[in-house]
């Protein structure tokens, strides 16, 4: 499957952006990893704007990593993301994907990352969250071992 422009897409969870701003995070070497081959294979990445607030408000708030935060933000300033805006079609396409009685883990958040998925025909998304696999979508570190066995 390819991005609407033929062109390899991914979208960027929340979890992704966190992992990629420490070197101490748990996921850090599996980022670095994924965004290396994404950056090799000249892939698209997509990044909702509701990923980005996440990943900031994480950092600031219960991680308390405010340098963090701080660089998130500067390259969101910058440009350094293509953001996608999440406007109120997106969010009410996801409410119908979020089950709140569900666990606590798959958040509304991750309800409009997978919209966003589908609507753009995303080749993956680039997080470490296995609900997505569960609802039928893939992870970029599954195109990673798709590209090895091929």
């Amino acid at each position: 499957m390819r991005g609407e422009n033929k062109q390899p897409l991914v979208i960027v969870d929340a979890d992704a952006i966190i992992a990629l701003s420490s070197t101490s995070d748990a996921n850090y070497e599996k980022a670095k990893h994924v965004l290396q081959f994404l950056s090799s294979s000249k892939t698209a990445t997509l990044f909702p704007t509701t990923a980005i607030c996440e990943a900031v408000t994480v950092l600031r708030g219960r991680l308390n990593k405010p340098d963090d935060a701080s660089r998130i933000i500067k390259k969101l300033q910058n440009g350094d993301f293509p953001i996608q805006a999440v406007d109120q079609e997106i969010l009410m396409e996801a409410a119908r994907l979020f089950n709140p009685l569900a666990s606590k883990k798959n958040t509304l958040f991750d309800a409009v990352v997978a919209t966003l998925a589908k609507r753009h025909k995303a080749d993956a998304i680039f997080s470490f969250d296995g609900w997505y696999r569960k609802i039928g979508l893939t992870l970029a570190s599954d195109l990673i071992a798709h590209s090895k066995a091929t």
